[in-house]
């Protein structure tokens, strides 16, 4: 790969995972290249309007606005994306929560769209940020119905951080709750990933039948939850949605 463009893609990234901003001596010291080089890059970048100055410190740099449209004119191509503008919204409200689309990027899960409904009482993850999948109900909704090796594969890559006294802790405990996933056809995530938060999702299939995406319900973990109505409603949402993307379940 040509060392300018990685170097290009790492500041990106950099400044983007910067929440307050970040100054060229620091993206020097985190990448470990010269500032000189950096400089070149930033400003490049500048020019182009992928990164701009914060308002009240020009020293430090954060993500412009063609980055954010860069960003939009990808998101808003996403089929799924549309579909789900379709469907969640009036799911969303039948039950008060908030509905979401990902997908799955090596261990972690993007969050790609997300409706939160009137009365709903927990919005958590903005659009475009990204959690662990083993501790959400949408990877989970994804990795119970991805191919045995991928699955494994995956399995063996986390490193299972506990998040909460009910994240999952293990390989082996993963594997359980993605067979019991894929045989219900659905996914919970219980106080896993945050102490007061219950999910629940569902896979979503494309022409080869293969899984790409998951849907989601989200809300505080309450009794009384209407798990396994509202886990069929989500369920027959994900084949319509599959179906759009042209996958046949006979």
């Amino acid at each position: 790969m040509n060392k300018t463009v990685e170097r290009t893609f790492a500041i990106l990234q950099l400044i983007a995972n910067s929440k307050h901003g970040i100054t060229l001596q620091e993206i020097s010291n985190e990448l470990g290249i010269a500032k000189s080089s950096a400089f070149v890059i930033v400003h490049s970048l500048l020019e182009l309007n992928y990164v701009k100055t914060l308002e009240n410190n020009d020293k430090k740099y954060c993500l412009g606005v063609e980055t954010f449209s860069l960003g939009m004119k990808y998101t808003n191509d996403l089929d799924l994306v549309q579909q789900c503008g379709n469907y969640l919204p009036a799911l969303a409200e039948k039950y008060n929560k908030t509905a979401f689309l990902g997908i799955l990027n090596d261990c972690n899960i993007v969050y790609l769209y997300k409706y939160v409904a009137k009365n709903a009482r927990l919005a958590t993850c903005a659009i475009g940020s990204s959690k662990p999948a083993y501790a959400t109900a949408l990877g989970k909704a994804i990795m119970a119905f991805l191919p045995e090796q991928e699955q494994l594969h995956l399995a063996e890559k986390i490193q299972f951080d506990e998040l909460t006294t009910q994240t999952i802790r293990s390989k082996e405990e993963l594997l359980h709750e993605l067979t019991l996933t894929k045989q219900r056809g659905y996914s919970i995530e219980r106080k896993e990933l945050e102490r007061l938060t219950f999910c629940c999702g569902a896979p979503i299939f494309d022409y080869k039948k293969n899984v790409i995406a998951a849907i989601s319900l989200s809300d505080l973990a309450i009794e009384n939850n209407n798990e396994e109505q509202m886990a069929n409603d989500l369920k027959a949402v994900a084949t319509e949605i599959s179906k759009i993307a042209g996958c046949t379940f006979s």
